[in-house]
């Protein structure tokens, strides 16, 4: 049934090429271009590996023949019941695909079949990490068709690899990946960023989601529907990479969620649906509560206050935002909040500041505990409630946005610090 549904998405998301009924984009998230963005325009010619392409042209045909028996193994690679495409892949896994002959031909090359076939043969190269990287290159494909055929097995090859962690891997296979890495604290380890060891939860793959946000901004129903699919999919698997792309395209989403075509909002709840969270209402029916649902959809994952390490909060545009800044003025105005203090650092060195004696339960995203002296922020000292309450006011306006506040404090005897930045 899944494979028939998968077979399907092109046809369920609208094959007809409906334009969304709106002008440019409000918001873009990723206005940077580059080779994996859509949509390229190939122009080389290339001579692809005569036998792997022989191979490759053998299973695809199969594949894509009416009513052909597919299915997707554990590896998350499709497979075909029929001897003549299982003996072509046998033939083709003993020679070997290489990824990089497959993204020069994906990227450059102007023979529209041939592209094809390389996004085909890209979910049999071994390694699991260039399969990723290939699948980035999805989005940046001209030919629809070829977008539409690759997108969903990219799904399932992500369902079955992107998940993996260090402790899945068999005990031989972790030793020698822990064997292979370089000494930690030599040149080759700072290089490529590696100051421990692998842990068990440990993630073993990623992929870059930023082509299909692009694909967002594209001003065709058919491309954002995709997208969004995409998106919603990869949010099911993996929650911490959607996180980590999808903020810069979240006014873009706002968007398409009451967008004219039916697919398009469709797909972009789904999504929002996904990220939300299982307490997350359901969508409701008017545009204008529907965007406010996105709103609310977001907020799991991308809270407007965020307390990132305790040494850097992060404060969006927000209600929320106003409403912390409301509850900081009235506490600074009243006399329960905290009072004038100084003494010694174990250094030995003296300071003078405003001492939190109390933290009400609204101010607590501001991550300055109870007991904390406040010394300066940005620098501008501070002796009590009425000079920290100025201070801040005349950094903020000062600066430009994104704006920052660094508020130095003394707790225990040891200088510490927490940086606000205002977005």
């Amino acid at each position: 049934m899944t494979v028939r549904l998968l077979r399907l998405l092109p046809a369920a998301l609208g094959l007809c090429s409906v334009a969304f009924a709106q002008n440019e984009p409000t918001f873009v998230g990723y206005p940077q271009k580059d080779a994996l963005s859509p949509f390229r325009k190939p122009t080389d010619v290339y001579a692809p590996p005569d036998e792997v392409y022989r191979l490759l042209r053998v299973m695809q045909a199969i594949a894509e023949a009416p009513n052909a028996p597919k299915s997707f193994g554990a590896d998350g690679r499709e497979q075909v019941e029929d001897k003549r495409w299982t003996e072509a892949k046998a033939a083709l896994i003993q020679r070997g695909v290489e990824a990089g002959y497959l993204a020069q031909i994906m990227r450059l090359n102007r023979n529209q079949v041939d592209r094809a076939t390389a996004f085909y043969g890209g979910f049999y190269v071994a390694n699991v990490d260039h399969v990723f990287e290939l699948i980035a290159h999805i989005p940046g494909e001209p030919v629809r068709s070829t977008r539409e055929a690759a997108l969903p097995r990219a799904i399932e090859f992500l369902r079955a690899h992107l998940g993996r962690r260090f402790k899945d891997l068999p005990p031989e296979h972790r030793e020698r990946m822990v064997k292979e890495l370089p000494e930690l604290g030599s040149p080759a380890a700072r290089a490529a960023g590696i100051t421990r060891l692998p842990q068990d939860d440990d993630r073993l793959h990623k992929i870059t989601l930023v082509p299909f946000c692009q694909m967002l901004d594209l001003d065709t129903a058919i491309d954002q529907a995709q997208a969004l699919w995409f998106l919603k999919e990869v949010a099911r698997i993996r929650e911490d990479l959607v996180q980590t792309y999808l903020e810069p395209a979240l006014p873009r989403i706002r968007e398409l969620v009451v967008a004219a075509d039916g697919n398009v909002r469709e797909q972009a709840i789904g999504l929002l649906q996904a990220i939300g969270g299982k307490d997350l209402a359901p969508p409701p029916a008017t545009d204008a509560e529907l965007q406010a649902w996105a709103d609310q959809a977001t907020k799991k994952l991308f809270p407007p206050i965020r307390n990132v390490n305790d040494a850097i909060v992060q404060l969006l545009p927000s209600p929320e935002r106003t409403a912390l800044g409301k509850a900081l003025r009235t506490a600074l105005g009243g006399d329960g909040l905290g009072d004038p203090a100084d003494g010694q650092r174990k250094d030995g060195t003296r300071y003078r500041g405003f001492r939190i004696a109390t933290v009400p339960a609204e101010l607590k995203p501001l991550a300055v505990p109870a007991g904390a002296v406040i010394t300066a922020v940005n620098g501008t000292m501070v002796l009590d409630a009425k000079s920290l309450l100025a201070a801040v006011d005349t950094q903020l306006q000062l600066q430009k946005k994104p704006r920052r506040l660094f508020v130095e404090y003394v707790l225990d005897g040891e200088s510490r610090a927490v940086e606000y930045r205002l977005m």
